[in-house]
């Protein structure tokens, strides 16, 4: 019984895991291709599947106490998952109060004049923002999507507009996430960021990955569809955990 426990219940971790981090943040992922009315049949599957594993964990403790443990550990950190899961879900994935900002009046001065500098070279104004928690920031929108936290912008995303100058995004101290596909981009050496950890440049005309040696602890990388004609360069972001060069010359 332990060891029935500990397979289910890993396998159950693995699978919250992959919908809080993959899942939720990339557009083509398995969990965003399932219907909206999924959502809670999928979270009371888990639910019912982490009880069964905890029954099994017990079961099974006089024989296999260590094995039992260790499955009851991973129980109770899927259930404290699985309630935020569930809780987000049932919120209609809205944050907890203050934790986001949904507009601008907080925004510290200096990060706002700089994004004006940028959605004007973009061809938009502050009035096309679409606020956004992380978790819909690939989301496409009219304008452009920003997640402003306490204060200070903490992720970007711009999709189909022309991004003349890259510089005003470095002068961002506290930008993580900023996705640019499809925006005209071959020459990246003007960004520098040691803050980005995502980065999203698909539908490009990137040739050559060096020049993205500005931001060098980025751990999400997505090149899809440029004019890479190597992966040259890839060892620079020595942080990183997850890459998509698919569509490049060289990969094909």
């Amino acid at each position: 019984m332990a060891f029935k426990s500990l397979l289910l219940s890993f396998a159950l971790t693995i699978l919250l895991g992959y919908c809080f981090t993959f899942g939720l943040t990339n557009p083509n992922s398995f969990l965003k291709k399932l219907p909206e009315w999924s959502a809670i049949p999928m979270l009371i599957g888990i639910f019912l599947l982490y009880l069964l594993a905890t029954w099994w964990g017990f079961k099974g403790f006089n024989a296999h106490k260590l094995t039992a443990l260790f499955s009851l550990g991973l129980c109770a950190v899927g259930f404290c998952v699985y309630l935020v899961g569930f809780v987000m879900e049932v919120s209609n994935d809205k944050a907890m109060p203050g934790q986001y900002d949904y507009d601008f009046s907080r925004l510290d001065p200096a990060e706002k004049a700089v994004l004006a500098q940028i959605v004007q070279g973009a061809g938009l104004t502050l009035a096309d923002a679409t606020f956004s928690e992380h978790w819909h920031l690939a989301e496409t929108a009219p304008g452009f999507r920003v997640c402003v936290q306490k204060g200070h912008i903490k992720a970007l995303h711009f999709t189909g507009k022309k991004i003349p100058d890259l510089a005003p995004f470095s002068q961002l101290p506290q930008l993580g996430d900023l996705n640019l596909d499809n925006c005209g981009l071959a020459d990246m050496r003007a960004l520098r960021s040691e803050k980005l950890e995502r980065l999203e440049l698909a539908d490009n005309q990137i040739t050559d990955l060096k020049t993205l040696s500005g931001c060098p602890n980025v751990r999400w990388l997505v090149l899809r569809n440029n004019q890479l004609s190597s992966d040259e360069g890839i060892e620079l972001f020595t942080a990183l955990v997850s890459r998509d060069l698919s569509g490049n010359p060289f990969s094909k």
